[in-house]
């Protein structure tokens, strides 16, 4: 990335960005995509904690992420 040197990372973890949100979408591809036509939009701070929960070898996808965040917000 450039200029990582001048970027505070720690403060962009913790900029909420008007989060968390639901947005309704009305493109038809986005919705067979997704599964629906409501998205959820998380802070990155529940992404950093969603990933400290997986055990040091594992991996997790993006994907999973949205499902958990799917469960969790129902």
């Amino acid at each position: 990335m450039a200029n990582e040197d001048k970027k505070d990372f720690n403060a962009m973890l913790h900029d909420r960005k008007d989060m968390p949100k639901f947005q309704t979408i009305t493109d038809a591809a986005s919705i067979k995509k997704y599964g629906g036509d409501r998205m959820y939009f998380a802070p990155p701070i529940d992404y950093d904690a969603v990933m400290k929960k997986i055990p040091y070898g594992k991996v997790i996808t993006v994907g999973k992420i949205r499902e958990y965040f799917a469960i969790i917000r129902e």
